[in-house]
């Protein structure tokens, strides 16, 4: 017996099932389409016949057909399955109207996104993003670049690049500074920070750090990114990314230190599963990938 009464829900992964089979009189074809086995798709119109109390269907060897109780509730079920997807169809166009809200690095954006994003509104004239620098104003924003992050149900991570920390400095520092035989020595250089980026001096510096901090002299900016510049000045020693300073590394203004100690991380890209819907969306993360690895 079911209780009666207005509160009360067929079991709703059912009737998507019940729709299709109706649709079709057919459970293989049913099944095929949405990508079940038959056994599955049965035991869905068993379980809502059971709920139900009534037979939705009269099944012979080669065909099946609908009882009258169930071609009427085929019908309502039918129509509103539909509405379902033309009002999902509505939410999901609206929502590809605004622009993309994708937070970064700023380093990231300066270095890889910055100098190609041109290449993106090239191929997609209709495209809008909107970078930021951080999350943490942002209740959901559509995607983000991070270092590494941790898995999270539901969502994505695709590797773009690596991110490997490492100190460098110019051959003009190097030069003049004392000697820098080991990490150990980097107490008596001069050591240029950022607020956002002490945490990747700490990172690899390890269990030096708190020693290697009390005593080196340190020069810090606000904005991430004025170390680097600092760095290829001769001001100090940086630790930076590797990727972003290829050019510079291979040019010579810059040098890459103790790169048998660097720590191994990735830039990627995390994203709720839900976003590819948007072929918005799956046109920027083709065209993020595409221009990570090219760089």
């Amino acid at each position: 017996m079911i209780e009666r009464s207005g509160r009360i829900l067929p079991p709703m992964t059912a009737l998507p099932v019940f729709e299709a089979v109706g649709r079709r009189l057919s459970v293989a074809k049913a099944a095929e389409e949405l990508h079940l086995t038959p056994g599955a798709v049965s035991r869905q119109v068993n379980n809502l016949e059971t709920f139900l109390g009534i037979k939705l269907f009269e099944r012979a060897h080669r065909r099946m057909a609908f009882t009258a109780a169930g071609e009427a509730y085929w019908a309502k079920i039918h129509a509103a399955l539909g509405e379902v997807r033309e009002a999902t169809r509505t939410v999901s166009a609206d929502a590809d109207r605004g622009p993309l809200i994708i937070a970064a690095p700023r380093m990231f954006l300066q270095k890889y996104v910055m100098p190609t994003l041109g290449g993106l509104y090239a191929r997609h004239p209709d495209m809008a993003v909107n970078f930021v620098a951080s999350a943490d104003n942002i209740v959901a924003p559509d995607g983000a670049i991070a270092i590494s992050p941790k898995p999270k149900p539901g969502f994505i991570i695709d590797i773009l690049a690596d991110a490997d920390l490492s100190p460098v400095c110019s051959p003009a520092y190097l030069k003049e500074a004392p000697p820098l035989r080991t990490p150990d020595d980097l107490e008596h250089h001069t050591l240029l920070r950022s607020a956002e980026y002490v945490r990747n001096w700490e990172r690899w510096l390890g269990e030096r750090a708190q020693r290697v901090f009390s005593v080196a002299r340190c020069i810090d900016f606000e904005s991430p990114g004025l170390e680097l510049t600092g760095a290829a000045e001769g001001l100090g020693i940086a630790i930076v990314r590797l990727s972003l300073v290829r050019e510079e590394i291979a040019s010579g203004r810059l040098i890459a230190l103790f790169t048998e100690e660097t720590v191994h991380e990735h830039y990627t890209f995390m994203f709720a599963e839900l976003k590819l819907r948007s072929a918005r969306f799956r046109n920027f993360r083709t065209w993020l990938r595409d221009t990570v690895r090219v760089h």
